[in-house]
């Protein structure tokens, strides 16, 4: 609830095929990943196409697009990270069934984040879900604990019979009910925001990490026990040893040893 999408291709790499194959076209003044995602989103919009479409080919989207084969594939590879669009090996590029779920907030902000604007989203969600840890210890309700313990055995049951998706969207709802039983507002906005834009990344974490949903269970037991028992420093404590460890998870499923 995460994450970059892959090197950063330059106006130059952009424009410039690195091989023959590549269709040249007329160029954009801009040809960075995020200036050529928008110009693709613009254009499937403007076509129309409906949830579950065919793509065209990446030489036809190049030729359209003005730019190389590998600003196309990037922009894919990424798209498809944000859960726009869907890749099947020897069939091809479709939109998903939901391709609006992080649109447009992800387009705005520049769809593509680059290596450092990941990182400091990580760091922002870090230091946020410390501090909401902590001032749910000291406002938590009956009802929200319930709540939580709830979520907690949904993440169990979902580990159990290997749903991914709906551990995942569990573990996200945990987090946001810790910001909730904060009743702070305004902290919980920033929170959901964050994560939202961070949560195709954090479900790639979990499914590519070695064992990381029974280290998850662990994580979060820690944090829910010491907010039920009120204690705001030992739930910071236990939150920050989880983002500590989600983010070591994150980074290794793409390929970096270190934030």
């Amino acid at each position: 609830m995460g994450e970059g999408v892959g090197p950063t291709v330059t106006a130059d790499s952009a424009a410039t095929p690195p091989g023959a194959g590549d269709v040249p076209g007329p160029r954009s003044t801009d040809n960075s990943i995020a200036a050529v995602a928008r110009r693709l989103l613009q254009q499937l919009s403007a076509d129309d196409l409906e949830p579950g479409s065919k793509l065209p080919a990446e030489r036809q989207l190049a030729t359209e697009l003005g730019v190389g084969r590998a600003a196309v594939r990037e922009v894919l590879a990424a798209l498809e990270l944000l859960g726009v669009v869907d890749s099947r090996h020897g069939s091809g590029t479709y939109l998903t069934d939901n391709p609006s779920m992080l649109l447009p907030q992800a387009i705005e902000w520049g769809l593509l984040l680059q290596r450092p604007q990941t990182l400091q989203l990580v760091e922002a969600r870090r230091h946020l879900e410390v501090s909401l840890a902590g001032i749910a210890a000291a406002q938590r309700d009956p009802e929200g604990l319930l709540r939580l313990q709830e979520l907690l055995s949904a993440m169990r049951a979902r580990a159990v019979d290997g749903d991914v998706d709906a551990f995942v969207e569990a573990d996200a709802q945990f987090h946001l009910e810790v910001a909730a039983l904060s009743k702070n507002t305004v902290l919980a906005g920033m929170l959901n925001s964050v994560s939202s834009l961070l949560s195709v990344w954090m479900s790639r974490a979990v499914r590519a990490g070695d064992g990381p949903v029974e280290a998850t269970m662990v994580e979060h037991q820690a944090v829910l026990d010491a907010i039920a028992d009120g204690r705001p420093a030992q739930a910071e404590k236990a939150m920050r040893e989880h983002m500590r460890a989600a983010e070591a998870r994150l980074f290794k499923s793409l390929g970096r040893t270190t934030a």
